[in-house]
């Protein structure tokens, strides 16, 4: 009997991947899998996407502690060269605004800086108007230092090389709205994709905030969009083989919706909080659609296996499934 695959799958959730590196850690200490090795399928979306090739490349989780705790918001974005002037400040202010929310729990703890404070909500206006404007428009910030700095962070060549763990990350089809699934591997009768800067870049390319990627012709944005934690890729890549899952997700989600829905604290009391609830619960949606999808497949499997086993014993072909009744 073949030994049973492990995989493990990052979902995305911006700055609360540093969570990602604690259960990472979990996992190794619990003896699940190797430290620098990782398990057999790896999958991430977003920056799950990103720990996903650091694992992919062989960090250690000592190396990938140190390098989150090293980084800062200069390692990450600037401001888009594309934005005008007039609205520089405004997007400024907004993006602390919402950073600082987050720190405080999702209760908005930031003010106007000094030389903002003076301007008229008719001079405010116009800030936003001139951002609304502004043609030709790709984002608001500009992913150049993270371009840098996943660059610095990443070994390609280990990722690609046949050593590696099978890695797969998620994106988005700007163009077409599909969602496309980059791998190391062959999968669904495509040929293994040479895993680059521009797959990690694609698959954390935030609608609005950051640029599309183009790759091969296309244009891609963060994979969240439409599956923020990618399973039903895991499956397809493991064909036939056992496969052990482990999802970190960074949304809160339980398997039981109605728990879910009235989880403590849910009312949003601020704008911040309500787009933060709305996010969520779009995060969550096509987790549970695959979720739900692969309970009834483990559970058709089931079935079809008892009724192979009565078949069996009670010499009847007729109750064996189609596929195991001799021709």
């Amino acid at each position: 009997m073949a030994e049973r695959k492990k995989a493990l799958v990052l979902s995305g959730g911006g700055a609360r991947g540093a969570y990602h590196i604690g259960v990472i850690e979990a996992l190794v200490e619990a003896g699940w899998m190797q430290d620098g090795r990782g398990p057999d399928i790896i999958a991430g979306t977003s920056i799950g996407a990103i720990n996903a090739a650091a694992l992919a490349s062989g960090m250690t989780v000592a190396r990938m502690r140190e390098l989150w705790m090293q980084m800062h918001t200069e390692d990450v974005h600037r401001l888009s060269a594309d934005l005008p002037p007039l609205a520089r400040p405004l997007v400024r202010f907004l993006l602390r605004s919402v950073l600082t929310s987050q720190a405080h729990g999702g209760t908005a703890g930031y003010s106007l800086p000094e030389s903002e404070r003076g301007q008229s909500a008719q001079g405010m206006l116009s800030r936003l108007g001139e951002l609304f404007r502004a043609r030709p428009f790709r984002s608001l910030l500009d992913t150049a230092p993270w371009r840098a700095t996943l660059t610095d962070w990443m070994d390609f060549g280990r990722i690609n090389s046949a050593a590696a763990p099978a890695l797969l990350i998620a994106a988005t089809e700007l163009q077409t709205g599909a969602l496309e699934v980059f791998c190391n591997r062959p999968l669904s009768g495509r040929p293994a994709d040479q895993i680059g800067i521009e797959h990690l870049m694609a698959s954390s390319s935030i609608p609005i905030i950051y640029p599309w990627t183009e790759i091969g012709g296309g244009k891609y944005w963060d994979g969240a969009v439409l599956a923020n934690t990618p399973l039903d890729p895991v499956i397809d890549l493991a064909g036939d083989d056992d496969v052990e899952i482990i999802v970190v997700m960074m949304t809160p989600w339980n398997a039981d919706p109605t728990a879910t829905r009235k989880r403590a604290g849910v009312m949003p009391q601020d704008l911040v909080q309500a787009l933060t609830l709305t996010l969520d619960w779009a995060l969550l949606a096509s987790y549970r659609v695959a979720f739900e999808s692969i309970v009834c497949r483990n559970r058709l499997a089931d079935a079809l296996g008892r009724l192979e086993l009565a078949a069996a014993a009670l010499g009847d072909r007729s109750l064996m499934p189609a596929g195991d009744v001799p021709r």
